[in-house]
């Protein structure tokens, strides 16, 4: 099979949401094929630039037909093999169908590779779970077939996605390369200046907390006492890192820093990547609740612990390749039993293992790197060829596989302006909502109709300008366009709380919203606004 002109990397991924994890992945990346992050094409569901430092600007997955086709379509890493909605706001509207949002990051990337006839490969991501609804598994079973190199982040993975059908291989997340991506020496003033521009002199001794809303537990107080505790216990000032502020933590940090006592440094917004890597990488330890966390700690060295249920199999699955499971504690409480033991030095047969994973790590790059110019196995042009002729066929077994396809082909010459536009709206709205703002939103709507995010800005806007009746009016319309999206519904109730009417606020977020699966501050926040005096039932 001929190639095509090829213009070097495709990466596929979330690197257009400010979560930490997510976004180290193209540094990563680059570092393993000898390119540096800006020879790598990114993309992501959305597409966009965030204000944080030393991240990539991702184009929208369906702006790829108009770019030079790649030489290798490299999918992940990150928790990104489902195709299940998702909650995040950010990915509000991003396609009609919002189960095309994670699916664009592998399904997608699997017709793109094959319409190009680029080189396919899995770049160690997770599968949370296995996959639900017969399009995607069998869809699912396409894009394996048409890979010319498979490799997942666990066992759990492996197993989720293919039952031992393919041949999968198995290695450990690849940010444990973060070390030479960015040597602990080089974040030294990083980590120096975080203090500083906070006003804060630079303490001796510090440790990283990350607190996530879906593990406290008995509560933010109490894991805030368990953190200021441990912290006390190796002479260390606190920090608390807004690892994922996508995921709310931003907010968490804030309100979880009155609670520690004595002086306690907030990185709730953070500046970038190297900000965080660099605390971690010169903390004496980290615990928390987000993996990257940890697995940043362990790139630099450093002693850790992870805080999340033992159901998250992503934890799990990182650890057990270590031999160190009992670094997954459930509750801050049982963190803190730990803690003497698990935050000391790390112990020589551990280091052992570490380094062995970074040897693993390369070998998996030199791989990737083979694949840019060697000429595809015979299997996977069949496995691209089938897939082609599956997602475009009349007789498609199921409507999704050429929604999908459809999706990733329209014409979207400016898909990334929409974006930009609703950014830009969204800060100005912080300031005014003046009559130009008002006039601003309805001219990029009439530019981009099906943009739901510049929707819900035009609702804001009006209800902020005191047309209550007519914001109310707007989101309801919104709700019934974008049935399986749930941040109409999320607005409405807020509009209603808000005017008071906390009976029909609570009966619409008990029909569309209780069951969902938003963050856990989030549904206090709703629950709150229309139950102000008594507790939701």
């Amino acid at each position: 099979m001929n190639r095509l002109p090829t213009d070097g990397v495709a990466l596929f991924g979330t690197f257009d949401v400010a979560n930490y994890g997510d976004l180290l992945f193209p540094h990563v990346a680059a570092h393993l094929l000898g390119m540096s992050p800006g020879d790598l094409r990114c993309y992501s569901p959305r597409g966009g630039a965030l204000d944080w430092e030393d991240t990539v600007v991702a184009r929208a997955v369906t702006a790829f037909s108009q770019d030079p086709p790649p030489s290798l379509c490299l999918i992940g890493g990150g928790n990104i093999i489902h195709a299940n909605p998702t909650p995040l706001p950010d990915y509000a509207g991003a396609f009609a169908d919002p189960r095309f949002t994670y699916a664009s990051l592998w399904l997608g990337a699997s017709i793109l590779a094959a319409r190009t006839g680029a080189a396919l490969a899995w770049n160690a991501p997770g599968v949370p779970a296995p996959l639900e609804g017969a399009w995607a598994r069998r869809l699912r079973d396409l894009a394996l077939g048409a890979a010319d190199y498979l490799s997942v982040r666990d066992e759990a993975s492996r197993v989720y996605l293919s039952g031992g059908r393919f041949d999968i291989d198995v290695l450990p997340d690849t940010v444990l390369k973060l070390g030479a991506v960015w040597p602990a020496a080089a974040l030294r003033d990083q980590a120096r200046t975080a203090f500083e521009i906070r006003g804060m002199a630079v303490p001796e001794r510090w440790i990283v907390f990350h607190l996530n809303d879906r593990y406290i537990g008995s509560g933010l107080p109490a894991a805030c006492t368990v953190a200021g505790r441990i912290a006390a216990s190796l002479g260390a000032m606190p920090v608390l890192a807004a690892i994922g502020p996508c995921h709310g933590d931003d907010a968490l940090a804030r309100e979880a820093s009155s609670l520690f006592e004595g002086d306690v440094l907030v990185v709730d917004r953070p500046r970038g990547l190297k900000e965080i890597a660099g605390l971690i990488a010169h903390a004496q330890a980290y615990v928390g609740s987000s993996m990257h966390g940890l697995i940043t700690a362990l790139a630099y060295r450093r002693p850790g612990i992870a805080i999340a249920r033992t159901r998250m199999v992503k934890f799990l699955g990182l650890l057990e390749q270590f031999g160190e499971p009992y670094r997954l504690q459930e509750s801050w409480e049982d963190a803190e039993r730990a803690a003497t033991t698990l935050l000391q030095p790390l112990p020589p047969p551990l280091l052992d293992r570490l380094d062995a994973a970074d040897g693993l790590i390369d070998d998996h790059g030199t791989r990737l790197g083979r694949l840019m110019t060697s000429q595809p196995a015979p299997s996977a042009v069949e496995g691209r060829a089938a897939l082609r002729s599956a997602v475009s066929s009349a007789d498609a077994p199921f409507g999704e596989w050429t929604s999908l396809n459809q999706a990733l082909t329209e014409d979207v010459a400016a898909a990334d302006d929409p974006d930009r536009v609703a950014q830009s709206i969204a800060a100005a709205l912080r300031v005014s909502v003046d009559v130009d703002l008002g006039a601003r939103i309805a001219a990029a709507l009439a530019r981009w109709p099906n943009s739901l995010r510049l929707a819900l800005l035009d609702a804001e806007w009006l209800e902020r300008s005191g047309d209550a009746a007519s914001a109310r009016a707007r989101l309801a319309r919104l709700q019934a366009q974008h049935p399986g999206n749930p941040w109409p519904v999320v607005r409405l109730v807020r509009l209603l709380a808000a005017q008071g009417e906390f009976d029909n606020a609570r009966t619409l977020y008990e029909a569309n919203l209780q069951s969902l699966t938003l963050t856990p501050a989030l549904h206090r926040e709703l629950t709150g606004s229309f139950s102000p005096d008594t507790p939701s039932g």
